[in-house]
């Protein structure tokens, strides 16, 4: 159990985006997961490779050029706190992006994550390797969180 820097972050939703949360978080609860849809955020974003962040980040602005949403009203804001490492995954990626002539934020990345297609048991799988890395430091402090049941 090493230790690692915490940051706060926040990232921008729109509708579509926090169904693609949800169904997310629903995937990964009908598996017999407890988790909440920030856990599952954290998650995807430890669980996806710099290669596959750019892909998606690339094939969402492919999609949506071609049917552009004009004055989209963001839904929510989220704020989470997640390693600092994860922060500067998604920095890379977005950096990588702007190499190529595609300028987004890393919000945009997340976005597109959110919408790829998972597979919620390899999801899972990835938990205990997260946990393990990044040990969730409310449960270090005995602050009540429910965990992924590993099947």
């Amino acid at each position: 159990m090493g230790a690692y820097t915490e940051k706060r972050v926040s990232f921008t939703f729109y509708d579509d985006d926090l169904k693609a949360l949800r169904r997310l978080n629903l995937a990964l609860r009908d598996q017999g997961a407890e988790v909440h849809r920030l856990d599952t955020l954290r998650l995807a974003i430890f669980a996806a490779t710099e290669a596959e962040l750019f892909s998606h980040a690339a094939l969402r602005m492919r999609e949506e050029g071609k049917s552009r949403k004009a004055n989209r009203t963001v839904a929510e804001r989220l704020s989470v706190t997640v390693p600092a490492d994860f922060i500067t995954k998604l920095s890379r990626v977005a950096d990588d992006l702007a190499r190529k002539d595609l300028d987004v934020e890393r919000t945009y990345i997340v976005r597109a994550l959110l919408h790829a297609k998972h597979d919620p048991a390899a999801l899972l799988k990835a938990w205990p390797k997260m946990e393990k890395r990044y040990p969730d430091k409310r449960s270090l402090r005995g602050q009540h969180i429910r965990r992924p049941k590993h099947s």
